[in-house]
């Protein structure tokens, strides 16, 4: 059966959910009102890009800090991926991502000073389910699991709403639920987005990627290494595959970063990195067929 298929623009980018369940129009009206909403009020607050975000507001806070639970929920992972990624995975990469030209503006000119950024640990610390201190002036950058979460909360919504068999697909962050209906999903080659590199079946749970070729500048890509003020040059796409689409989202950057064995005693995850001689990296179970 072909599916009702939901399509909208959010976060820069294209989002589409399919559903194979028997829904009304006014039903699909309704989801699809509602799924936009979700997507809108997270990007407004979440966003880094846009001056009257949360994020943005936090800029020039200092002290305690009264946040909303979704905050908090991205924050957690942060803060435990931080440690294990010896450092390397940070949300507070925001000031040095607009120094070197992701702003704004999308300006994409590197300023002549790049600021540090700030050791999480010693910046921000998480004082109850609601509130955070900052401890010096910080521009948080959620991008590199925010997606994914956005994802997981439209999977929840479906769910709270009995939708059994769906895709959430926020342009190649996806979550699947199919009641074991598997679906052929396609990797997408990094360097040329009208091929694929292969594809895999899921029947359920989420994948996310990330790639070098997406929002790349001069020696920049979205991705930078806190400790090198640089960003990696060796691997340029990641693919994981994760129960939560939060998870998948953030390893898929962080494996940029650190190796796999970094995480795989924390998180459940099969994971297929590209590197620049397109020599691939997998592990186990990541089936994938490759072209």
């Amino acid at each position: 059966m072909k599916p009702h298929s939901l399509s909208y623009e959010s976060m820069g980018t294209s989002w589409e959910i399919s559903i194979w369940d028997k829904l009304s129009a006014s039903n699909l009206e309704l989801l699809h009102k509602k799924i936009v909403a979700i997507s809108h009020d997270f990007d407004q607050t979440y966003s880094r890009f846009i001056p009257s975000s949360l994020v943005s507001q936090l800029a020039t806070r200092l002290g305690l800090v009264e946040v909303p639970a979704n905050f908090m929920r991205m924050l957690r992972p942060y803060i435990h991926l931080y440690s294990l990624s010896h450092k390397k995975f940070t949300p507070l990469v925001g000031r040095t991502l607009q120094d070197m030209g992701y702003d704004q503006n999308y300006s994409l000119k590197p300023k002549k000073h790049i600021h540090a950024v700030p050791d999480l640990d010693t910046t921000v610390r998480i004082i109850d389910n609601t509130h955070i201190e900052i401890r010096e002036p910080v521009v948080f950058d959620f991008g590199a699991l925010g997606k994914g979460y956005a994802v997981e909360l439209i999977k929840t919504y479906l769910r709270t709403q009995n939708i059994k068999r769906f895709l959430v697909n926020g342009s190649g962050d996806i979550a699947y639920q199919g009641d074991n209906v598997p679906i052929t999903v396609g990797l997408e080659h990094p360097l040329d987005t009208t091929k694929v590199i292969g594809s895999i079946k899921m029947r359920k749970g989420a994948m996310c990627s990330s790639g070098a070729n997406r929002r790349a500048w001069g020696t920049y890509h979205h991705i930078i290494d806190p400790q090198t003020l640089s960003s990696p040059t060796d691997i340029i796409a990641t693919w994981v595959i994760a129960d939560s689409a939060t998870v998948a989202d953030a390893l898929a950057t962080a494996l940029f970063l650190c190796p796999p064995e970094a995480f795989s005693d924390a998180f459940p995850f099969e994971y297929c990195i590209l590197n620049k001689q397109m020599s691939v990296k997998r592990s186990a179970g990541f089936n994938a067929t490759l072209y």
